[in-house]
């Protein structure tokens, strides 16, 4: 009669467990459902993994996808059937690049991508993205330059940001190794790698020595820490795809690995009111809404370790004041309905339209975060790669 208890029990455990809510809309229910039960079970055992003194939470997490992506490459066939991939360094910054296989026999220099990947700056590496890459590589028929940046928390802003720049213009300085037309090179990236991308591109367009880039592309990108309380953090907060409270931890582990004030970035209490008021609010008002300027000098900020870094756009690319992103190349924004991200990518693409800078802004209201991460298996994610991909091949 135990037994027939304790199976009872456990039954009804994996039941609750794995009742995951589908947010109204999503078409790929079983691919969201697997995903969230995946994400909200590594939250689980990663903070008590750093509870009890196994491993830092973010380390548990980024093991653990990398074992998850080991394990699924045996049972899939190989993703880099007619590519050539070569990892090497560009400058010390770790890269890997993919070209065609088969190079026919032109005088056309190829066009170029660099592709910073996502994973909050601290939980994806670079084999686990490869898969992405690839096919991003082969569907362009170009190369691709997948940047393997220095993660957080062990390297903290602007580490990331650092290498990507180096990379970037590392690459720009010897594509004819590479037969790639320095004109036709563009930048892109998703997730934090959005974020990566959108601060490069903003970068660039201060140097002198380089041609502009041809575009800037960027897939549901984190892209400011000023507020916590948009319009999409209140809808899409609780989903396991990307909660609040890890996308916080995530932009910490990036800033000052110190997650002490994140009840304190979580109640949008690290803004003073006069912020609030600022020009900085209005950036990130999916009505741009007219604020008063206030200078950077004059503004002060609760007690929390580099805090100010906030309104630093190689930090958070949204907060790059008018002047300067009126200077980005032509823009492609992805953003999709169920993520906290979404309102950051909105309000990017309609600051730039206002600025008269070209931008095509692709929302897909049946997605998630996370969606890009198995374009074979998830149909979202499938039919925004396809527009992606077909955005580069006009544009780049």
């Amino acid at each position: 009669m135990r037994s027939v208890a304790v199976f009872a029990a456990a039954v009804l455990f994996l039941a609750y467990y794995c009742n995951e809510p589908v947010p109204d809309g999503v078409t790929d229910a079983g691919a969201y459902r697997a995903m969230g039960i995946f994400f909200r079970t590594l939250g689980h055992v990663a903070r008590l993994g750093e509870k009890l003194g196994i491993a830092r939470e973010p380390h548990i997490r980024r093991d653990a996808i990398s074992l998850l992506t080991n394990v699924a490459r045996r049972f899939k066939s190989d993703h880099r059937t007619g590519l050539k991939v070569t990892d090497t360094t560009f400058d010390g910054v770790k890269v890997r690049i993919y070209e065609p296989a088969a190079v026919q026999a032109t005088d056309a220099r190829r066009t170029g991508l660099v592709f910073y990947h996502g994973g909050g700056w601290a939980a994806l590496a670079m084999d686990d993205v490869d898969e992405m890459m690839a096919h991003i590589a082969k569907q362009l028929g170009n190369v691709l330059v997948g940047v393997d940046y220095r993660l957080a928390p062990e390297y903290q802003f602007p580490a990331s940001f650092d290498d990507c720049l180096v990379a970037t213009k590392f690459f720009l300085r010897h594509t004819e190794d590479y037969n790639v037309d320095p004109k036709r090179v563009g930048v892109g990236g998703d997730s934090a790698g959005g974020n990566l991308a959108a601060a490069v591109a903003i970068a660039m367009t201060k140097e002198k020595e380089f041609p502009k880039l041809k575009v800037q592309t960027l897939l549901y990108p984190a892209l400011q820490a000023f507020d916590f309380n948009t319009d999409s953090y209140k809808d899409s907060g609780h989903l396991n795809t990307l909660p609040t409270d890890l996308m916080i931890s995530f932009w910490l582990w990036y800033l000052n690995d110190d997650l002490s004030s994140f009840h304190t970035l979580k109640a949008n209490n690290h803004t003073t009111e006069a912020l609030k008021r600022s020009q900085y609010a209005g950036y990130v008002n999916t009505n741009l809404k007219t604020t008063t300027p206030v200078s950077k000098n004059n503004i002060k900020f609760p007690a929390i370790d580099r805090i100010e870094t906030i309104l630093d756009p190689r930090f958070a690319p949204l907060m790059a004041d008018d002047v300067d992103l009126k200077k980005m190349p032509p823009t492609y924004v992805m953003t999709v309905e169920h993520d906290v991200l979404r309102d950051d990518g909105v309000m990017y693409a309609r600051r730039l339209e206002k600025l008269g800078v070209p931008v095509r802004h692709d929302h897909y209201k049946h997605g998630f975060h996370c969606c890009l991460l198995d374009v074979n298996a998830i149909d979202v994610g499938r039919e925004a790669m396809e527009n992606y991909v077909s955005y580069l091949k006009k544009n780049l």
